[in-house]
């Protein structure tokens, strides 16, 4: 079965940057998220793919933000070395053949479950590179998700060995425990340990508003519109014909040239070294 590699790039380039020791250009050019997103990238494509798309953030705000002005809100604001790096990182994506996609009004997150959806509709596998907790939601027999950073594969069981639940489940736990980061409230006095626990018993978010009452005898903390909120803060969001077919994000032929002199450029030499190690110049791509 053919399977497309999706990547959650924003997430990625982020993760990278902090992750990562602070790197350089002798020219002080920073490229900590360059190289972190083109490691990434070299390794998970050694199987040879046929079909990938890089997923970006688009900066206008998104529904999410309409329904929630503090989404979000307490992130700091995109570091200036980090800013320097993405038309880069998009250059680079260029350079190897991968399609770029970013759509206005909509996060990375939405972009890509609605192209799982259109694969697997097209008899694809998916693959969803990526460190986000939400995208887990969309695992099931043919979509797996894969954290570079952490070295783990994402499958049914997977996520139910790091959570506790399944991953239809997963929408509610995160609405249940929040995200800081994103400033998504949860409800006060539920964790990740406790979550699965509520679960366990009331199977839903819905059915726990349906049942409030007795959950907020529980959870005397509670807030049944903070939870709402959360909910559809998590949940993601089809987009109407993003892309025409799969076939748009097939692997375009690899600019070797183009992509050395880039890697030089940047100084990145161990992915030089291993491009250069590579079979012809004349392969159609670099995967």
């Amino acid at each position: 079965m053919k399977t497309i590699y999706l990547l959650d790039s924003h997430a990625l380039i982020y993760r990278s940057f902090f992750a990562l020791p602070k790197l350089a250009t002798k020219d002080g050019f920073p490229t900590s998220a360059l190289f972190g997103f083109l490691k990434t990238t070299f390794k998970i494509f050694k199987d040879k793919p046929r079909f990938a798309g890089a997923i970006f953030d688009h900066p206008s705000p998104t529904h999410r933000d309409l329904i929630y002005s503090a989404y979000k809100a307490t992130r700091p604001s995109m570091p200036d070395e980090l800013k320097l790096q993405l038309p880069v990182i998009k250059k680079a994506c260029e350079l190897i053949g991968i399609s770029l996609l970013e759509i206005e009004g909509y996060e990375a997150d939405d972009i890509i479950y609605t192209i799982t959806k259109i694969a697997q509709e097209s008899g694809f596998e998916v693959l969803i590179i990526s460190p986000d907790k939400d995208l887990l939601q969309l695992v099931d027999e043919r979509v797996k998700v894969f954290n570079p950073l952490k070295e783990e594969l994402f499958d049914r069981q997977k996520v139910f060995e790091k959570f506790g639940v399944y991953p239809e489940q997963i929408r509610d736990f995160l609405a249940l425990v929040g995200d800081k980061v994103d400033n998504v409230p949860g409800v006060k006095g539920i964790g990740p340990k406790t979550a699965p626990e509520v679960l366990k018993r009331y199977k839903s978010v819905e059915a726990i508003l349906n049942s409030w009452e007795d959950f907020s005898k529980e959870f005397p903390k509670a807030n049944k519109e903070e939870l709402k909120l959360s909910y559809e803060l998590i949940g993601l969001k089809l987009i109407e014909k993003p892309i025409a077919s799969i076939e748009e994000l097939s692997i375009k032929p690899m600019k070797m040239a183009e992509l050395k002199d880039f890697l030089e450029k940047y100084e990145i030499k161990s992915l030089l070294k291993e491009l250069s190690s590579r079979p012809t110049p004349t392969q159609q791509s670099l995967f």
